[in-house]
């Protein structure tokens, strides 16, 4: 799955009212394993490029994409606890 597409799962994500939010929980929770999932892999990756070449290219957009996967993550764990709070009170 590429980013671009997670990241648009997402978004349509965000932009559904709470309700519908809640009846997509699970859809958020499967986001959230294959991102995790996802960034494990880019992580195997980044340490075998750079013990290649640690200045390398490809090892920089490596990084890149790691660390716009970790906010991803964070911003998705963020919404599930804003969603979990919000059903429990």
């Amino acid at each position: 799955m590429s980013i671009r597409s997670l990241l648009e799962q997402m978004d349509d994500f965000f932009d559904l009212s709470r309700k519908k939010q809640r009846k997509k929980r699970e859809k958020l929770d499967k986001l959230i394993v294959s991102l995790e999932e996802k960034k494990a892999k880019l992580k195997r990756k980044i340490r075998r490029e750079t013990h290649k070449d640690k200045n390398s290219k490809k090892a920089y957009n490596l990084c890149k994409e790691f660390k716009a996967i970790s906010r991803m993550i964070k911003k998705a764990k963020k919404r599930a606890d804003l969603i979990s709070k919000v059903d429990c009170c």
